[in-house]
């Protein structure tokens, strides 16, 4: 039996004024086991896609990026056993989607050519997620800029403080990226594009320094954030908690409903603001601290 072991971190992209090209992993991880035998009957793409279909819904969108993997390639494939264990919520703006299609590809990679690519990867995963912003930190960990050009990947690894702390405010509730993406204007006014790229500006100098004034500047966003809001009860009243308790931002994770709150401290200092928060929250929402990963998605190939 051959099995591949893969680890995969959260990823909180857009960060505010990041909108589409910025993103952020997080010590938060999904992990999938995936087994098969050297003797398994290898399956047309067609068949592995009605397969991909049967399957239970924690596997399934794991199994659909491994069966786009061989239609991409147009490989025959065995269908593969696939265990699935998720600590990242689904539809809540942190990647889950993202460590599916990487752990789904990467079994297929693996079959096709006997070891794992990360730059193919992070191709094959943008093609499936539409974007690289939470493929990229997913795939290499820290804080990762990109776009898609003319069908390329273009990253690059940013400067991330050590001092930095994440805190995730995760309701009950999801919120799909269309639903989210529906509420978004199709144009801006060009004074507006303006300071969003200063707020970026700002962004970037802040969770490479950790200096808070730097964080609290970069939080403004004017492309996104402000059409999202409507559709996340209670949106406003945890970012004013947030920041009235000491975080220097708070910011949606992703397309939402999630939301982030940066700080710059110590731990113990995270650990203090933490506490005061966990009691003070609307129902439904809870609270998680966290630091970010620099490992990116971990692979353990058993022959």
């Amino acid at each position: 039996m051959m099995r591949l072991d893969i680890r995969l971190p959260a990823s909180t992209s857009n960060l505010g004024p990041g909108f589409d090209c910025l993103g952020l992993a997080l010590q938060l991880y999904n992990r999938a086991r995936i087994s098969w035998k050297k003797t398994d009957q290898p399956l047309p793409s067609r068949g592995l896609v009605r397969w991909a279909r049967s399957l239970p819904y924690s596997q399934r969108a794991v199994a659909k990026a491994y069966a786009f993997y061989a239609e991409k390639k147009g490989l025959a494939l065995p269908s593969v056993q696939i265990d699935f264990e998720g600590d990242i919520p689904v539809a809540r703006g942190l990647g889950s989607s993202a460590t599916c299609a990487i752990a789904g590809l990467a079994a297929g990679q693996l079959l096709e050519r006997g070891d794992v690519d990360k730059e193919e990867l992070l191709i094959l995963a943008t093609a499936l997620e539409g974007h690289p912003d939470n493929v990229a930190p997913a795939l290499f960990g820290g804080l990762i800029l990109s776009k898609l050009k003319d069908g390329e990947v273009i990253y690059a690894p940013l400067a991330c403080h050590p001092s930095l702390g994440i805190l995730l405010f995760i309701p009950d509730f999801s919120l799909s990226t269309k639903e989210s993406r529906a509420v978004l204007p199709r144009q801006i006014p060009h004074s507006e594009a303006v300071r969003q790229a200063a707020s970026l500006g700002f962004l970037l100098q802040g969770l490479a320094t950790g200096k808070a004034v730097f964080l609290k500047e970069g939080s403004e966003d004017f492309l996104h954030q402000a059409y999202r809001q409507p559709l996340i009860p209670d949106y406003q009243l945890i970012s004013d908690k947030a920041l009235e308790a000491g975080c220097a931002a708070v910011m949606l994770s992703g397309a939402g409903p999630a939301l982030l709150g940066l700080v710059s401290a110590s731990m113990e200092e995270v650990q203090a603001l933490t506490a005061r928060l966990e009691g003070n929250l609307p129902p439904g929402w809870h609270l998680r601290s966290l630091a970010v990963d620099h490992e990116g998605t971990q692979f353990t190939i058993t022959p």
